[in-house]
């Protein structure tokens, strides 16, 4: 009994001096502390203050304080960081402008926070000394973060409960409409309304619905549910599901190249890139880029290999970044002449798959020994429209039978492998190929056309030689048509020519559609070597490229569509949290609740779990559909997740309170 006893109390010791050990390691020096509750309070995410707390020295706290801002910046390996500074601007000016009424330091405020989070509003209106109403001030948005989980415009509203302390946010459900006013003339939602009309039909609107698309309740004049979601949003922005992902793919990739640089160099990447539909209307960019210096790289100690680090950044028109991907790797590139050892050009090729739209492709090679990078670019648009239209050419050096075609592989179309000329220089010895693809809107596709190709010398108009093809209405597939064209050099003479496509309907010489491209014949030119960057086999997994879409989709701001692909990249891989996630908050906000309920009862409560605002979402539209016990039964599930969320508490008090599942 005694040496229980002992081992007990030491036991008990152990446990002591563990825990103030523990502690002690959690007690930050006092930069460091400021800079994680203070400084960038409201855009870290719970899973990088969880790993900046379990540093222990400072030399890796310095290195992981480096790396979030690095993964944040815009300009990539540039020493500035824009958003950084205007991050540390805003902070200035919430300390300088918020917090006067309580005296509280600016950024501990909801004004503060909101200005931190998103900067200076588009419009900021008080309503102050108004008798039957407590202070206010409106604030509205244009969402300019590049995340689909805000609208993209809203309104945040502030308000002084009771005429003390400080603004705060105003919750639509949890304060609701009457918390805002005073007087006993105020006895239902619909009097606020109604005195706020001629007030401020703005401010009227805000009390019950938080974005300005939404229609207003005017029958029983219950507030959106919506607006509450914003405002948990707005509090815990750095936790969003969709901003979480960014910034893990973001770490992810810069863990691949481990670091990024400068961009100095001499001249712009050489690429080559071509957007093409699939038979089953699916589109897809295929580019290139020519490693034809040693400089793109480093060579690798065996001295017969090129280490390249090459990385991709696919961005919207608004250049808000939609995907991204790098990759470090050699490639046979030298080859023996004599006593040294010369750098044989290669192409490295990738395929994305694409949503419709117009984007902007960059390309980089980084070197990171020289502390250089070689940046490309090329304007993208994938979407047929209601013209014909003519995409390419694609430029091939030669083609090739691969012995297992593969529709992921780039440049290869229905199984023939094309090998694309980056610098679109040619040997006579060696006939032209062209890849072109027509697209011919529903209205245009009973006629006859035919693509016509005149290639002639840059300087004597004296030689060149004119080609036609007809195409008939049945060698399209739902109004396109892959076409190939081979054409002979050995006629033409070494020099700079220009090859013209023009698209013609059958017996008129109007241009329907054009190309024009540059190109050099010499006597000899050697084929680069062609890779195939393995990423681009991603899109073979299941429900990758559909993913990919969707994110596009939403780059595009294009819901519908991105609830489409998502939709598709579900149905080839249910575990992907995210994507169900995001299309729950698609169906949610265009009030698609059936659809929500559809895919809750198909996944079940896993790939939710983690969200709070998803499980809100998916309760609330079992309500809509008329299930409220259902409803119920996913707010107690959440709550056991989140005992504390605000919008689950919310939620609560639009449904009802949940009880436990009846036992069966």
């Amino acid at each position: 009994m005694v040496f229980r006893s002992m081992a007990w109390l030491a036991a008990l010791a152990l446990a002591a001096q563990l825990t103030a050990a523990v502690q002690k390691k959690a007690k930050l020096p006092p930069r460091y502390d400021k800079w994680l509750n203070e400084e960038v309070v409201y855009i870290i995410s719970d899973e990088e203050k969880k790993e900046f707390q379990k540093l222990g020295t400072d030399e890796d706290r310095d290195k992981f304080i480096q790396e979030f801002w690095d993964v944040r910046n815009p300009l990539r390996g540039s020493p500035r960081n824009p958003f950084k500074e205007e991050h540390y601007q805003r902070i200035q000016y919430a300390n300088e402008h918020f917090g006067r009424q309580s005296n509280t330091p600016g950024w501990m405020t909801d004004m503060g926070r909101t200005y931190i989070l998103f900067g200076k509003p588009a419009s900021r209106v008080p309503f102050v000394g108004y008798g039957q109403i407590y202070p206010m001030e409106l604030w509205f948005y244009p969402n300019s973060t590049s995340s689909p989980s805000l609208a993209p415009f809203f309104y945040v509203l502030f308000f002084i409960p009771e005429d003390i302390g400080e603004y705060r946010f105003y919750h639509p459900i949890i304060d609701g409409p009457l918390k805002l006013v005073r007087g006993s003339q105020f006895n239902s939602n619909a009097d606020v309304y109604k005195f706020l009309m001629p007030v401020a039909p703005d401010l009227a609107r805000a009390v019950f619905s938080l974005i300005p698309s939404e229609p207003v309740d005017t029958q029983n004049f219950e507030p959106n549910m919506t607006g509450e979601m914003l405002v948990s949003k707005i509090r815990n922005f750095a936790n969003d599901s969709f901003e979480v992902q960014k910034i893990r793919e973001l770490r992810y990739l810069r863990a691949k190249v481990n670091s990024w640089f400068l961009v100095i160099q001499e001249k712009p990447l050489e690429i080559s890139s071509l957007v093409l539909s699939d038979p089953t209307g699916r589109y897809w960019l295929d580019y290139g880029v020519l490693v034809d210096d040693e400089k793109y790289g480093r060579r690798a100690p065996d001295g017969k290999q090129l280490m390249v680090n090459s990385s991709f950044r696919l961005l919207n028109e608004k250049g808000d970044l939609i995907v991204e991907d790098a990759e470090q790797r050699s490639y046979p590139a030298f080859e023996n002449t004599g006593s040294e050892k010369k750098l044989k050009p290669f192409v490295l090729a990738n395929r994305i798959p694409l949503a419709p739209g117009k984007y902007k492709l960059e390309v980089r090679l980084d070197n990171r020994e020289a502390n250089r990078t070689y940046k490309g670019e090329r304007v993208i648009e994938a979407g047929e429209g209601s013209r014909v239209a003519l995409a390419g050419p694609l430029m091939a050096g030669a083609f090739e039978r691969p012995a297992r075609p593969d529709a992921t592989t780039p440049f290869q179309y229905f199984g023939i492998q094309f090998l694309p000329s980056i610098e679109r220089r040619f040997a006579r010895e060696r006939p032209l190929r062209l890849l072109f693809q027509i697209h011919l809107p529903p209205s245009e596709r009973s006629k006859k056309y035919e693509l016509e190709y005149v290639l002639g010398h840059a300087q004597d108009r004296t030689i060149r030689q004119t080609f036609t093809d007809p195409l008939d209405p049945a060698q399209f597939q739902n109004g396109t048509l892959l076409k190939s064209k081979t054409i002979a050099l050995t006629p033409f003479e070494p020099g700079d020519y220009r090859l013209v496509a023009s698209l013609k309907a059958e017996g008129s010489p109007q241009v329907l559609a054009s190309s024009t491209v540059s190109l050099k014949i010499e006597e000899a030119a050697a084929l680069p070597g062609f890779y195939f960057l393995p990423n681009s086999r991603a899109a073979a997994n299941p429900g990758v490229a559909a993913y990919i879409r969707g994110l596009e989709a939403m780059g595009q701001n294009n819901q519908e569509q991105a609830a489409v692909f998502l939709r598709e990249s579900l149905d080839r891989n249910p575990a992907n949290a995210f994507a169900g996630r995001t299309l729950v908050r698609i169906y949610f906000s265009t009030h698609k609740f059936d659809q929500v309920t559809q895919l809750y009862n198909r996944l079940g409560i896993t790939p939710f779990s983690g969200a709070p605002e998803t499980l809100a979402q998916v309760a609330l539209s079992f309500w809509e559909t008329g299930k409220t016990e259902d409803a119920k039964q996913v707010l107690y599930a959440a709550k056991s997740y989140f005992p504390k969320d605000e919008l689950l508490v919310a939620a609560a008090k639009r449904i009802g309170e949940p009880a436990p599942p009846a036992v069966r």
